[in-house]
């Protein structure tokens, strides 16, 4: 098919065909979304103290590209041969995209300096491979628009930024001419979710952020310092320990607990530099900088003490009710479906322990487990308590007795007794650690788990690799580690009644 036959307007240059002095690649935008300090260590860092890659990271890579080929093979499509180099990927892709070929499989955007482009310097090029390229007839001249496919439920900030990425790359391509650039920008991408249903993505938006993103990458690449921010994202980071290090040097406002990156450079633009600044002013300055309420600058205040000071402080003596028997209850889920898989609980009765696990096999299996639990229940004695830790347990037990039932009694059986200890202790104590959560808080009080390593995430790998391969030492795994949580979770209670009370 002719170009004149489908009116695509592609020009063909050789420029496309060279690789320039820094190429920038759809990568790089999602790492420098999600932590500058990373994608700056990843070109300059100390590589002997870079860890190797967490497993769970490894497996929702193959759970990615398994996804892809899914949805692949279930879209007609023509594939650009993988194993060609780049330019030669690149140059197959645009002799389809100027054929009018309707769907594009893996297709190579190799684009040239944007010259024109405000911003964006005039020696870097730019390099993505979205999962398919679509031809649009909605325009009066047919173009090409991006679509990529994620394991995700819902989009991420990272994810519409690289759809725009590539709309960017897509808009140079469409026509390689200055100043023309920008109409031939698509107006929106699709991402194909986890359910393997579609969002559209408007693109026109993103792209400011995205130019920004690529003179802030280029600088890191030439060697601009980033300097480390604690945050959800660094748990499974393979940085982690190098920049916790530096993190603790320089006393950095991150290390407050819950301390968001937008917060930090609010404070860090009023002049609070470090944990000294903080644990010196006063909560009513605090509260003089945008975003911190006076119940939020008066925890920090505390927090900073606390942690330069290596000693936590009591802030008032809690409740522990006395009950017959107390339960520990921990549970963990699928990765992805959120399928509860394993509840267990740690029974104390008059100094004896006992665990139970309560086990799906299967996600199908799901219901039997619950009911076995309940069934559990209804044997222990009315006067007892069940200790959890932070909220996806309550939350889960509540999901679970929507779906599947629960008789009244047992209702009031469980959830009249929920007590969280995360609450209970973040109101009781301030803590000198970084992070409320189970490991942080209960390692700090002298609890170690069994299988180092060990975490939700692993949880999720193992319970994944027992369907997969039917072996039950996976399984095995999981319930170990649950039943280390279940007793970590004891822990926090011991600590609260002999510390606090």
């Amino acid at each position: 098919m002719s170009r004149e036959d489908t009116g695509v307007i592609i020009r063909l240059s050789p420029l496309l065909l060279v690789s320039p002095c820094t190429m920038i690649t759809s990568h790089h935008i999602t790492q420098f979304t999600l932590c500058p300090c990373a994608l700056y260590l990843d070109h300059h860092g100390p590589f002997n103290e870079k860890s190797d890659p967490h497993p769970f990271l490894e497996y929702l890579q193959q759970l990615g590209r398994d996804h892809e080929a899914s949805i692949a093979s279930s879209l007609p499509h023509l594939p650009i041969p993988a194993q060609a180099p780049i330019p030669q990927r690149a140059h197959h892709t645009l002799t389809l995209m100027k054929q009018g070929v309707e769907r594009i499989y893996q297709p190579v955007l190799l684009s040239p300096p944007l010259l024109g482009m405000k911003g964006l310097p005039s020696k870097e090029g730019l390099l993505g491979i979205p999962d398919f390229l679509e031809l649009d007839h909605s325009n009066a001249t047919p173009s090409y628009r991006p679509v990529d496919v994620k394991i995700a439920s819902s989009p991420r900030p990272e994810h519409v930024l690289q759809l725009a990425f590539y709309g960017l790359l897509l808009g140079h391509i469409q026509w390689h001419s200055q100043g023309h650039i920008l109409k031939h920008i698509p107006q929106t991408g699709d991402l194909i979710l986890a359910d393997g249903n579609r969002d559209t993505i408007p693109l026109h938006d993103s792209l400011p952020a995205v130019e920004r993103a690529i003179g802030e990458i280029v600088e890191i690449q030439n060697g601009r310092e980033e300097l480390p921010t604690l945050s959800s994202e660094c748990g499974m980071c393979p940085w982690h320990d190098h920049c916790l290090e530096i993190l603790q040097t320089n006393q950095d406002l991150s290390l407050l607990n819950g301390l968001s990156r937008g917060r930090k450079e609010a404070l860090n633009g009023a002049g609070y530099e470090n944990l000294n600044d903080i644990a010196s002013a006063s909560p009513e300055a605090l509260c003089e900088v945008r975003g911190i309420g006076a119940i939020t600058a008066e925890r920090m205040v505390l927090q900073a003490s606390v942690l330069l000071q290596n000693e936590p402080q009591i802030l008032s003596e809690p409740s522990l009710p006395s009950s017959e028997v107390e339960l520990y209850l921990d549970m963990e889920c699928q990765q992805g479906s959120q399928v509860i898989y394993l509840i267990g609980v740690l029974e104390c009765t008059e100094g004896e322990e006992d665990f139970h696990s309560f086990l799906a096999d299967s996600p199908e299996e799901e219901e039997q487990m619950w009911k076995s639990f309940l069934n559990y229940l209804n044997g222990l004695p009315d006067d007892l308590t069940i200790y959890h830790y932070h909220h996806f347990e309550s939350t889960h037990l509540r999901k679970l007795a929507d779906r599947y039932g629960i008789a009244k009694k047992q209702e009031e059986k469980l959830f009249d007794n929920l007590i969280d200890l995360h609450s209970l202790l973040k109101q009781a104590a301030v803590l000198p650690v970084y992070s409320y959560g189970l490991k942080t808080v209960a390692k700090w009080m002298g609890f170690q788990w069994r299988e180092t390593g060990s975490d939700a995430a692993m949880s999720m790998l193992w319970f994944d690799l027992w369907l997969s391969s039917g072996n039950r030492e996976f399984l095995k795994l999981a319930v170990d580690y649950n039943e280390d949580d279940c007793r970590a979770t004891k822990t926090v209670r011991e600590w609260i009644e002999k510390t606090l009370i």
